[in-house]
């Protein structure tokens, strides 16, 4: 039974990073701005929400796949911790 929630929390790791990758291409600008160095922090997020793909979709894929990745890899670590630090049956 616990191999099975092993199996699980890969298959997460697996789509979550999937989800992260998604997400980064819907919120970025995915082509060049000339002198982007110029623009101020305000000027920029404006630009990124005008001329991403999908803004708000795209955060919010980054967050849910963050947020996956990291349970389900604290989870992996957990368990394997507690797998060596048991003693041999």
């Amino acid at each position: 039974m616990k191999n099975n929630y092993s199996k699980i929390a890969k298959r997460i790791s697996i789509i979550s990073i999937m989800v992260i990758i998604i997400g980064y291409f819907l919120w970025t600008i995915l082509f060049p701005i000339q002198d982007i160095n110029t623009l101020t922090d305000a000027e920029l997020l404006t630009t990124q929400k005008q001329l991403a793909l999908n803004y708000s979709l795209g955060r919010f894929l980054l967050y849910l796949g963050f947020a996956g990745f990291i349970g389900s890899s604290l989870y992996l670590v957990v368990k394997t911790i507690q797998k060596r630090s048991r003693p041999n049956r």
